[in-house]
């Protein structure tokens, strides 16, 4: 090989190895981030999962009580959740 053959080889074997760790840094990154967002997703799944258990209890004993429910909106952390405009009244059973 030439010297100028051997320089070019030389350099985009550099250049490759640049590229080469450059993408693996990029890699890195997205796997954290894929990581991180997974995690984030799964502990939403489970608060919405909690959220729709509470709003189905406190719509069972809503509807459940014998008397009308005085309730029209349930808040949680100041935000209503729940609202009852027409609460169902239970009907006693013999």
């Amino acid at each position: 090989m030439t010297d100028k053959k051997l320089m070019e080889t030389s350099i985009a074997l550099e250049i490759t190895r640049f590229q080469r760790d450059s993408l693996e840094n990029q890699i890195e990154q997205l796997s954290a981030q894929l990581h991180s967002a997974t995690q984030r997703a799964e502990r939403a799944e489970a608060r919405l999962h909690d959220t729709t258990v509470m709003l189905s209890n406190l719509s069972m004993q809503a509807t459940a009580m014998v008397k009308r429910s005085s309730v029209s909106e349930v808040f949680i952390e100041g935000r209503g959740v729940l609202r009852l405009s027409n609460p169902v009244e239970r009907l006693p059973t013999s």
